[in-house]
């Protein structure tokens, strides 16, 4: 009989072992270890045990989900009003669909009971600060197509599709920065600026990048403005796995007043060209379909579609058909 509970600080091990055993993907880092799921989820100050469920039969464990929350709009805390199941594992077996279903079941009850009014499947910008590294490549891109499984283990329980997300890459070796106009007028009127390990602007940046080695990089106008600022990552450890050097945008901002100038394009293009002056092989960005200005831009850099991922969102009835009874995750005394 399977039956559910919640994190123990005794499953890392068996976590580590259920992940190397499921088929997730080529984008999911394998061989995963207890030290990778430390990092990555255990250490993060915002982990709830209670989100993490795992399911289990009388000799093993057998799956587990994983539910969490994103930042709120300051990154100063969570917002609990919109949660996602961020990851669901269940290596192949006969019980696989039923196993599925009750690990999603109870990780909705779980975000539901801590103030959810919106629940998604898969993680993706903004949402969802666990795994970073270990699945997807430069962020979460909701589920990938290359799980496909557990793409249907959602679909199975209602779920439709809410957005999508393109992993886009760029080889890097020997590029150029283009030059036209724009680019050789900013180039005369702002400065460039790379800083390597810079501080973190917020408290969610810093929980979810903590022992990531960052580099930022500001454009500057000749006043000492920042009019735009890019923030990539050394893409480990699943770079080091392929045995490539990789870059991974996780954030791109240009303010509002000065958008629609050029600036994102010319500060992703210097950025390219100084990572690449590095050693850099691989740059990788990703595009979610509800935002047309960053897929168009990366496009225009010369940025190509590897694969995709999609977010998933819960029936807009099913907040009330969600909560989990009081025994459907098993009582048991708290973790030493």
């Amino acid at each position: 009989m399977i039956r559910f509970r919640t994190f123990r600080n005794s499953d890392p091990p068996l976590l580590a072992d259920l992940w190397r055993s499921a088929s997730l993907g080529p984008l999911a880092m394998q061989p995963m270890s207890t030290a990778l799921l430390e990092t990555a989820v255990f250490s993060k100050p915002y982990f709830d045990r209670h989100g993490l469920i795992v399911a289990y039969d009388e000799k093993q464990i057998v799956g587990f989900a994983h539910a969490a929350f994103g930042p709120n709009a300051d990154r100063s805390a969570l917002d609990h009003s919109t949660g996602s199941i961020v990851m669901l594992v269940v290596p192949p077996q006969p019980d696989e669909p039923a196993i599925a279903a009750g690990l999603i079941e109870r990780a909705r009850g779980y975000l539901h009971q801590q103030g959810a009014s919106t629940v998604l499947a898969g993680g993706g910008p903004h949402l969802g600060g666990f795994y970073l590294g270990l699945y997807g490549g430069a962020d979460l891109p909701g589920i990938l197509d290359s799980s496909p499984t557990m793409q249907q283990s959602f679909l199975s329980q209602g779920f439709t599709p809410s957005d999508r997300i393109a992993v886009m890459r760029r080889t890097v070796a020997g590029y150029r920065p283009p030059i036209d106009r724009v680019q050789v007028n900013l180039r005369r009127t702002t400065q460039l600026t790379a800083i390597d390990e810079p501080d973190r602007r917020s408290w969610w940046e810093a929980a979810l990048t903590t022992g990531v080695c960052l580099r930022r990089y500001d454009l500057k106008t000749r006043d000492a403005s920042v009019v735009a600022s890019a923030l990539f990552w050394d893409m480990q450890p699943m770079a080091a796995a392929c045995g490539i050097a990789a870059a991974g945008l996780l954030d791109l901002c240009v303010v509002p007043r000065r958008r629609r100038e050029g600036l994102g394009h010319y500060l992703l293009a210097e950025a390219m060209h100084d990572l690449a002056s590095e050693g850099v092989g691989v740059v990788e960005a990703h595009a979610p379909a509800s935002k047309v200005a960053i897929s168009s831009l990366l496009k225009k850099l010369g940025f190509e579609t590897a694969c995709f991922g999609t977010v998933y969102a819960e029936p807009s009835d099913a907040a009330n058909s969600s909560s989990v009874s009081g025994d459907a995750v098993s009582a048991e005394p708290s973790p030493a």
